[in-house]
């Protein structure tokens, strides 16, 4: 197995506290929350706030370059002033007609859940590509995915914080819910106490005769160990993060920038990954951090931003790097402000008709700009594309189950927020793929011949095996079984 090696690492940078060391306004409910409770949310079929953006009749003839979108295009759909110009950090943006589609699009996705949670039958809008095409909710965690980790995955099987983030995990590297469902019916509620590589590659090859073990979402690329498939690979990566004790290091993180440092690391994870992990974590009570501290922006919500502001976002980011990040924290705080500004009451989650916080603004801006491919077709992103790939069906339920909000959100650790608005520094983790041979020096130390994941022979080295034995105890014992007939001196 590819255990970690760990680096000579210099302390990650933490971002600093506010003075004020701020509270999070809107506190949440102690244990489980129905949505439906106490509830004041508008669910009689109103006019959609999108209606009136679509009329096709207002759409320009050709296409607008992102960085004319604003002087080109004066005004919105529906023939309104296009909103002024905002300054954040000392830049001046511009805002298209995208930005307030933005805000509407949250509205309306919101309401089209509360309604459908009502058991208000179809259609629960009068949006024709809300009506007609799949997008995320407003609120990450209302989406179908999210339920099923708290519900299933954290709050199902043992406590620990072991074996739930083992869990976590587990169900994040193919982040689909029939394939979780597999693993239940074939060896049970899966733990890290009882793992045995060779149970699950058995009940995975069964399902993936017949059905993708993955959803089209959140795909992560495999690292290339001896594996020719991709998900022996992904269960090897589920290994070596357990066994590089991400547990305790998570246990440990003063900040979820440092909790992100640590898990970028890993081979095939990625910004994107890390981040999503990160946040199906945060249902857990193993972090305890507020949703309002730190964000990593994807490329759909990149894209999004260039909607909304144009190139000169993208221009701003190339020497303000973490420009993007602050701009996605004045939209968490402002977001009051602008619904107001556009007549809109906003049902928030919950009871407590919570505020969208920084995850749930990145997560909204990657769908809005897959709306405002048919919504506003004249305004390009920085991907180009011009379609919706994901095909959608009208639900034949139409109601939707209660929801409840992780019991591990009523932590008073999280209700002090410490933002970050820089992406912290990151190197390189290198994993141990195997030993390839070994020899002895004149003074009778061993060294082994290793090879190291994701590099080629030209890059082997030769490492001393009691060093190796700290970073990857199973592989060292491994070959000193082989070689040797027996685990190496130091474990016996």
């Amino acid at each position: 197995m590819p255990p970690a090696r760990t680096p000579n690492v210099q302390s990650v940078k933490l971002c600093a506290s506010s003075p004020e060391e701020q509270l999070v306004s809107a506190t949440r409910k102690h244990g489980r929350v129905s949505l439906m409770e106490d509830a004041h949310w508008p669910l009689a079929h109103s006019s959609s706030p999108l209606r009136d953006l679509k009329d096709s009749d207002a759409r320009p003839t050709k296409k607008t370059r992102r960085s004319d979108a604003h002087e080109k295009s004066p005004s919105s759909r529906d023939g309104s002033e296009l909103p002024e110009p905002i300054t954040i950090r000392g830049h001046q943006l511009y805002p298209t007609v995208v930005w307030d589609t933005f805000w509407r699009w949250c509205h309306e996705r919101k309401a089209i859940d509360d309604r459908r949670r009502a058991g208000q039958p179809f259609p629960w809008t009068e949006d024709e590509i809300l009506c007609n095409q799949f997008f995320c909710n407003t609120f990450r965690v209302l989406d179908k995915t999210c339920q099923f980790i708290i519900r299933q995955v954290i709050e199902t099987g043992d406590q620990s914080p072991t074996e739930v983030v083992f869990r976590v995990l587990l169900f994040d590297v193919f982040t689909k819910i029939d394939t979780w469902n597999w693993l239940l019916s074939e060896i049970g509620v899966p733990t890290w106490k009882e793992y045995k590589r060779e149970t699950y590659f058995r009940a995975l090859e069964r399902r993936v005769r017949t059905h993708s073990l993955y959803t089209g979402a959140f795909q992560k690329p495999s690292p290339r160990w001896d594996f020719k498939e991709g998900w022996r690979n992904h269960l090897l990566l589920v290994e070596t993060m357990m066994e590089a004790d991400l547990v305790g290091h998570l246990q440990a993180a003063r900040s979820m920038s440092e909790a992100f440092a640590f898990i970028v690391e890993f081979p095939g994870m990625g910004h994107f990954n890390s981040f999503q992990l990160l946040q199906n974590l945060s249902y857990s009570p193993v972090i305890n951090f507020s949703g309002k501290d730190f964000v990593v922006p994807g490329i759909g919500c990149i894209s999004g931003l260039s909607k909304m502001f144009g190139s000169r976002i993208d221009d701003i980011a190339k020497t303000d790097t973490s420009f993007r990040l602050v701009v996605i924290r004045y939209m968490m705080e402002t977001q009051d402000k602008h619904f107001r500004r556009l007549g809109l009451d906003f049902s928030g989650l919950g009871p407590k008709r919570l505020p969208m916080e920084l995850a749930d603004i990145e997560h909204a801006i990657c769908e809005v700009d897959k709306y405002s491919r048919l919504a506003h077709p004249e305004i390009s992103g920085r991907n180009g594309r011009r379609e919706l790939r994901r095909n959608w069906s009208r639900p034949t339920e139409p109601s939707l189950p209660s929801v409840v909000l992780p019991r591990a959100w009523s932590h008073r650790k999280r209700k002090k927020v410490r933002p970050c608005n820089d992406l912290p520094k990151t190197e390189v983790r290198y994993l141990v793929a195997k030993i390839l041979g070994h020899r002895e020096d004149e003074h009778g130390e061993i060294f082994c011949h290793t090879r190291w994941v994701n590099y080629g022979p030209q890059d082997d080295t030769w490492e001393p095996a009691t060093v190796l034995l700290q970073d990857a105890p199973v592989i060292v014992n491994e070959y000193w079984n082989v070689t040797f007939g027996s685990r190496h001196p130091n474990c016996l």
